[in-house]
């Protein structure tokens, strides 16, 4: 327990180190398209939701609850539990679409990041390689959504048992929605490194620690309005960059320990 908070605390530690080299380096040139997609996402989410809350949770009030429920308190309640599941709904699916959408341009980024710690270059293009590339990253991502939406139906009765039951429905979905946070974000370096989709489930399991850290930290900035939902993207792909690395080689970047060390160029 005790290597994985070290571990927890380091994966959330690295948002610190990935604003350094953002900023150090000028890569804010690859934080901007990223950022300006997901406040777009984020926008139609919210806007279909004041589109269709509404009339949806009128709906439910109307004709799904009897007469004896049907109380001021309950149409609230019913009200708040649509958005919930909006919510939820574009969280879980927001991990999954901003990754494609923005995966040459993170795939990029998490390069930059590899050749300003250790002077690697990322291995050729090759048609073939690309296309596995897509292949595995699909399936990755598909079954890590089917498993997210799986853990939170299975999550969702807790809400019905008041104020105990919502503490442990929100802590479950932290917990849920970082893991699966970080896995996607830590995949990109293992992706470049030709681990397969089973070895990179392997790795994630075996460094649950800075996975859930990671994926904490993406899960927190989430949770502040525009500059979090603009930055998440690019700071997680720098911090989950960063933290794949530290473990794929068994040490920590010289870099990191030493700024000065860090390649110019």
């Amino acid at each position: 327990m005790s290597a994985f908070l070290k571990d927890f605390f380091r994966g959330i530690t690295l948002y610190g180190r990935a604003h350094q080299l953002i900023l150090r380096h000028r890569l804010w040139p690859l934080v901007l398209l990223p950022g300006l997609l997901s406040l777009l996402y984020v926008g139609l989410l919210i806007s279909l939701g004041l589109i269709y809350a509404g009339d949806f949770s009128a709906y439910i009030y109307t004709h799904w609850l009897p007469e004896m429920l049907k109380h001021e308190w309950m149409r609230f309640f019913t009200m708040l539990l649509i958005w919930l599941l909006i919510l939820l709904a574009g969280y879980i699916s927001y991990k999954t679409v901003i990754l494609i959408i923005c995966a040459p341009i993170l795939g990029y980024l998490s390069e930059k990041v590899e050749f300003l710690l250790y002077g690697q270059h990322p291995p050729d293009f090759h048609l073939q390689a690309f296309l596995n590339d897509l292949l595995r990253s699909l399936v990755i991502n598909l079954r890590n959504l089917a498993w997210s939406l799986l853990f939170t139906l299975a999550s969702w009765p807790f809400l019905f048992i008041p104020l105990l039951g919502e503490i442990i429905f929100a802590l479950l979905m932290f917990q849920i929605q970082s893991y699966y946070s970080g896995y996607g974000l830590l995949d990109i370096v293992l992706e470049r490194k030709r681990y397969s989709a089973r070895e990179s489930l392997q790795f994630q399991r075996r460094q649950r620690g800075i996975v859930n850290g990671v994926g904490a930290g993406f899960t927190l900035l989430m949770l502040v309005p525009f500059a979090g939902w603009f930055i998440a993207p690019s700071y997680g792909t720098v911090a989950g960059t960063l933290a794949a690395l530290e473990k794929t080689s068994g040490h920590i970047p010289p870099s990191l320990e030493n700024p000065g060390n860090i390649v110019t160029g």
